[in-house]
């Protein structure tokens, strides 16, 4: 049975955040988010071990991508090659819905996409103008806004050194990236921003609880308690308090804290007119359509 159930977003989109809110609706009794122990329930596919089982198709499929130290176009191809089968693996574990994380885009590379409809049971999309992006990707790479502009802008992998055991992940730019998720209408899909979840978390979140009783039959227990501790412990000061106290694992070594502020609208005192120029050159369709302009 299709299981496959993607978070999916541009990277500092608010994809963490999002797994903590889904975490709170489907894997705690109270909703309350007291550590980061609920995001393991939404891993990411796309790590090493996923991918032991080539060693039982192509003895050298799998040296290259467990030998190589380097993620070459080899390793990649390879890698992407096996992306399905992957996630049919992962189908055949027990139960009829998991949730996963990915930043990658849903590009197509030699006739096949990263993932599709027999994988996949449906996917939210979150969503966040890449002008605040900027500011908070910058801060995690380690880069300056130009360099943080012209890596969204071009599209290229991230984390291209191997990390963790993760695979770096396909990214596009930032538009494309979600126009290759829009375009995936095989299955039923939710569109959020980050902006909206900001401003009015209740409402979004029963977006996401009307999404699931639609498509999926699904309804959760306790959802007025769990609605109000989920918005009490996710907020970001509350979430940065958490990991002062307990550290976050899957932050990098670039960045000294992973929750930052989570503020809209930052670009405005961070970018220069230039910098804001060349995002709405390269970006306009999309941010019109998203209504980050007018």
């Amino acid at each position: 049975m299709k299981k496959c159930f993607w978070l999916s977003s541009y990277p500092k989109s608010g994809n963490t955040w999002l797994r903590l809110i889904i975490g709170g609706l489907f894997f705690t009794e109270n909703g309350k988010i007291e550590n980061f122990e609920v995001l393991k329930k939404i891993p990411k596919i796309d790590i090493r071990k996923n991918f032991e089982f080539i060693k039982h198709v192509s003895l050298e499929d799998y040296k290259i991508i467990f030998s190589n130290k380097i993620f070459d176009e080899q390793m990649f191809l390879t890698y992407f090659n096996y992306s399905i089968e992957a996630q049919k693996k992962i189908n055949l574990n027990e139960g009829d819905f998991g949730f996963f994380k990915t930043h990658n885009a849903r590009v197509k590379i030699n006739e096949k996409f990263y993932t599709n409809e027999s994988t996949t049971l449906g996917f939210i999309y979150l969503s966040r103008d890449p002008r605040d992006i900027i500011i908070s990707y910058s801060k995690y790479l380690g880069l300056t806004h130009d360099e943080t502009i012209d890596f969204m802008i071009n599209g290229q992998l991230r984390n291209p050194k191997q990390i963790g055991g993760n695979f770096p992940e396909i990214l596009l730019n930032w538009q494309d990236h979600y126009q290759s998720w829009k375009n995936f209408k095989e299955v039923p899909s939710l569109f959020l921003k980050f902006e909206n979840i900001k401003k009015n978390p209740e409402e979004e979140i029963f977006k996401i609880l009307n999404f699931f009783k639609k498509y999926y039959n699904i309804e959760i227990s306790n959802r007025d308690d769990k609605i109000n501790n989920i918005i009490q412990t996710t907020n970001f000061s509350k979430l940065k308090q958490i990991e002062l106290q307990s550290s976050f694992p899957e932050n990098n070594q670039n960045s000294s804290i992973f929750f930052r502020k989570g503020l809209i609208d930052q670009w405005k005192e961070n970018l220069t007119n230039d910098q804001i120029q060349l995002l709405l050159t390269k970006f306009k369709s999309t941010m019109k359509e998203l209504n980050y302009i007018h």
